[in-house]
C-alpha cells in the first residue's frame, strides 16, 4: 500500500479547487499558450480567440506578455538577460 505524504503546502487547503469553480461556469478550464518571436502576431490571434470564446459564451481571460511588460515588468528591456528575468 502506498504511503500518503502531509501536505505540506496546507495554504491550498483554503483555496477553491478547480472542479468547483468548473461546476459553476459549467465549462471545463483550459489553458492556451502561444510563443513566438516578438511582433509575430501572438496579442493579435489571442485577441482573436478571446473574441472567439466571448461568442460562444465561454468565460475567458486573456493574460497577455505586453500587458505584463508595462506593468510588473515595466523596469525590463528586451535585453537577454531582461527577457529571462521577465520569463521567470
Amino acid at each position: 500500500m502506498k504511503e500518503e505524504k502531509e501536505n505540506i503546502f496546507t495554504i491550498f487547503d483554503d483555496i477553491l479547487q478547480r472542479e468547483d469553480k468548473e461546476e459553476l461556469l459549467n465549462q471545463k478550464s483550459k489553458v492556451i499558450w502561444m510563443t513566438g518571436l516578438s511582433g509575430s502576431g501572438k496579442t493579435t490571434v489571442a485577441k482573436g480567440v478571446e473574441r472567439y470564446l466571448h461568442s460562444q459564451g465561454i468565460l475567458n481571460q486573456l493574460l497577455d506578455g505586453d500587458n505584463i511588460r508595462v506593468g510588473i515588468s515595466n523596469n525590463l528591456s528586451f535585453s537577454s538577460d531582461d527577457r529571462a528575468e521577465n520569463i521567470r
